[in-house]
């Protein structure tokens, strides 16, 4: 992860020490937290050929597009608790 604020260097250090697969859910799971912090929108999800390609696109203008993950309604939302764990120790929620 590039050009990311100081305080976001321990939390994009983690991210980037898990496997493929723990990395990508962690990195959707983070894109639906932004949605709910009206950060972002979710514009469309789509069908993949390796699963739904969700569209998101920035309070800025931006828009990218990532895999949703095979992950269960429970994996999602433990992800993201513990995402808020992480963020609000680092005083970033």
């Amino acid at each position: 992860m590039n050009d990311l604020p100081p305080e976001l260097d321990v939390f994009a250090s983690l991210l980037d020490a898990q496997p493929g697969p723990v990395r990508e859910a962690f990195l959707y799971c983070l894109c639906l937290m932004m949605v709910e912090g009206d950060s972002m929108t979710l514009v469309n999800t789509l069908p993949g050929d390796e699963g739904p390609l969700c569209y998101f696109e920035t309070v800025d203008g931006d828009a990218f597009a990532i895999r949703k993950p095979p992950i269960t309604a429970d994996e999602e939302a433990g992800i993201i608790e513990v995402l808020r764990d992480i963020l609000r120790d680092e005083g970033l929620l």
